[in-house]
């Protein structure tokens, strides 16, 4: 990791931390964590996406080294997705492909959505549509995969549950087995997820981001889906076998919004598949770019 650039950039009044890796006149991939994570999720991503691109992952606003404003409306995902659009002007960037997994992939949906041209193509990495979640699933359903949804909605619990115990809170949300948490302690990951987590208003900031999809997200998910508002960019969707979303149609739900979209299941890995499978993401990121995936 010696040829990661590290930087910061002013974006839509915060400091948003970057990563950057490749040749600064390749093509432009943005990668897009998720939670609990931060950039450093993409560490194996990013040395063999550096062939084909010029490589930026971003901490997003509330993670990582990024700043974390308090108020819950600083996670609209609008807002989320404008600070995307202001590091791509930064970067004098005019397209790009975006790559965003869980949480980071709901700021590139929305980024699609209101700043279509600075998208080139989109991969969406285990997740399913806000409005899907909270409108559809049975209350079984979402407990068995879904319930960080539900949890942060509570005003100020959580955080009074979770102060003083971020250990043991990041180890449960981590540990979907022992072959992926004993990766996490072995390469340094774990320490580095748990610095940040250790922050100041870390804690907030992540909760904020769910309570922002639920009172400011959703009601505008919602709106569009009764407009009939669609997503016209070329989107590719990557699923573990044992992820979150393995037991959704997820091509089906997602086409409803993005017609043409396309994707297929990882075998072998759960939800965090940039760290699980990094080589096969970012083979399929890579075809994808060139046209040449095969679902």
């Amino acid at each position: 990791m010696n040829d990661f650039e590290h930087g910061y950039v002013n974006v839509n009044g915060i400091q948003l931390h970057y990563v950057t890796s490749g040749e600064n006149d390749a093509p432009v991939c943005i990668l897009l964590h998720g939670f609990p994570q931060n950039w450093f999720s993409w560490r194996y991503v990013i040395p063999k996406l550096k062939s084909t691109h010029k490589v930026i992952a971003v901490d997003l606003r509330g993670y990582g080294e990024s700043d974390k404003p308090e108020a819950i409306q600083c996670y609209d995902k609008k807002i989320m997705a404008s600070d995307i659009k202001d590091l791509l002007h930064h970067f004098r960037v005019k397209n790009a492909l975006i790559v965003g997994h869980d949480r980071g992939a709901r700021v590139a949906r929305r980024l699609g959505l209101d700043y279509p041209d600075l998208v080139d193509k989109l991969v969406l990495i285990d997740i399913m549509p806000t409005e899907y979640i909270y409108d559809s699933l049975s209350v079984s359903e979402a407990s068995d995969n879904y319930w960080q949804w539900v949890f942060p909605l509570i005003p100020k619990l959580p955080e009074n549950l979770i102060n003083g115990k971020e250990e043991d809170y990041l180890a449960f949300l981590l540990h979907q087995d022992n072959d992926f948490f004993n990766l996490l302690k072995s390469d340094g990951a774990w320490e580095h997820y748990m610095a940040s987590w250790q922050k100041p208003r870390a804690i907030s900031a992540a909760l904020n981001d769910y309570r922002a999809s639920y009172q400011l997200d959703l009601p505008r998910y919602r709106e569009e889906a009764n407009k009939h508002v669609k997503l016209d960019i070329h989107t590719l969707l990557l699923w573990g076998e044992q992820g979150n979303v393995a037991h959704f149609p997820v091509l089906d739900v997602w086409r409803r919004s993005i017609p043409n979209a396309i994707g297929r299941e990882i075998k072998g890995c759960g939800h965090y598949i940039p760290e699980e499978k990094p080589k096969e993401i970012a083979q399929s990121i890579i075809d994808f770019s060139q046209n040449t995936f095969t679902s």
